[in-house]
C-alpha cells in the first residue's frame, strides 16, 4: 500500500490471513511476528494522540523505508 488510510473515530480493522506461505506482521518499534493461514489481526486506534512534523517532501518516508523492508532479516531478502 502506498498511502495512509483514514478511518472514522472508533473504527477497527480486522484482517484474516489467507496464505500458503509465511506472513510477517511488522509493528512500529516491536519485533516482527510470524503469522499463519487463518490467524486474525485486530487493529484499533490507541488512547494516546500524536502530532507529526514533516520536514521533508511527502514521499521521503516511503523512499527511505522501502530499502529497509527489502532487507528485513526476519523475512530474508524479498527482492
Amino acid at each position: 500500500m502506498d498511502r495512509a488510510i483514514v478511518l472514522a473515530e472508533g473504527s477497527t480493522v480486522n484482517i484474516t490471513v489467507r496464505t500458503d506461505h509465511q506472513a510477517i506482521l511488522c509493528r512500529d518499534g516491536q519485533p516482527p511476528l510470524t503469522l499463519e493461514d487463518g490467524d486474525q489481526v485486530y487493529v484499533r486506534a490507541g488512547h494516546h494522540t500524536v502530532k507529526f512534523l514533516r520536514i521533508q517532501d511527502p514521499g521521503y518516508f516511503y523512499r527511505n523505508l522501502t530499502p529497509y523492508m527489502y532487507n528485513n532479516p526476519s523475512i530474508g531478502n524479498a527482492k
